[in-house]
């Protein structure tokens, strides 16, 4: 008999920062960034079904889904056999740098252990989500975090305050791997600092939260979608206190002065033709 669904929000990630410090051994690059999480979500449910795997997705469904692969890796963990049922509804676009796909496959490992009466601890599910890619350890976790590595390795900041958001995205998406491979041939890397990202922080100053933002990928993706850069100008000339795409992109954020005024930008950019518009803030840890 078919359970009811457990059901929880997958939140998007941004990148206050990301620095390329160079290639490994094992051909990923080295990052470090600072991430962050953020309101706008994806809506992922789960359920038993005593039948084969389910991952409904719209035009992503499917095994190639990475809630799919997700669920896979945790039900081989513990030597469970089949029969879930993953349904997840959509609102994070695709190829934006928002870790859509990552957030859903967090969403799901967190509702699957509650699911089966949590048989891994926090520790044991945040490495199991390292095995899933780069950016699912994080989304599990959430909040404001400095990530090392492959973006695996994470450490804690100072969760950000609340800050508000304008997203705004091309309609152009950018495939991650391809900017890697453009930053590969063009792009010097460069290097942040933990101390200057902690003491802004802390001191809960969106002006100098906006002072730091950095993205090494963004002249990359800027060559493959050159709107990014029309829209960063457009978020500045707002008034918006910084503005940075995220992760690979094509999504841009600026950081608005107030909810208010994160309304008004919005409002302008979707009558100057902008069809991708998202009004959204910070948001604290996720797994607690």
């Amino acid at each position: 008999m078919k359970q009811t669904f457990l059901t929880t929000f997958a939140y998007a990630k941004i990148n206050f920062a990301l620095a390329i410090l160079g290639v490994r051994d094992d051909g990923y690059h080295e990052l470090q960034s600072v991430m962050q999480s953020i309101a706008l979500h994806d809506v992922v449910r789960v359920r038993r079904t005593g039948e084969a795997m389910i991952c409904r997705c719209g035009a992503l469904s499917g095994k190639g889904n990475l809630a799919y692969i997700a669920a896979e890796l945790f039900l081989n963990e513990l030597g469970l056999p089949g029969g879930i049922e993953i349904d997840i509804d959509k609102y994070i676009p695709i190829q934006a740098g928002l870790a859509g796909g990552s957030s859903d496959a967090a969403a799901t490992l967190r509702l699957l252990n509650q699911l089966y009466d949590t048989p891994l601890s926090r520790e044991e599910l945040i490495a199991l989500a390292g095995k899933c890619g780069a950016d699912v350890a994080f989304c599990l976790r959430g909040g404001t975090m400095w990530a090392t590595g492959r973006g695996e390795r994470l450490n804690l900041l100072p969760n950000v305050l609340e800050v508000d958001l304008v997203l705004v995205k091309p309609a152009a998406g950018v495939n991650t791997r391809e900017a890697y491979r453009q930053f590969d041939r063009s792009g010097r890397g460069g290097f942040l600092s933990k101390s200057d990202w902690e003491m802004a922080l802390r001191e809960a100053s969106p002006l100098k939260i906006a002072g730091l933002l950095y993205n090494d990928l963004e002249i990359a993706s800027m060559t493959m979608v050159p709107e990014i850069s029309n829209l960063k100008r457009q978020l500045l000339e707002e008034g918006c206190y910084g503005a940075l795409m995220s992760g690979s992109g094509s999504c841009v954020f600026g950081i608005s002065q107030s909810r208010e005024h994160a309304q008004k930008v919005a409002e302008r950019l979707i009558k100057k033709g902008c069809a991708n518009v998202w009004v959204t803030k910070t948001v604290k840890d996720v797994l607690v």
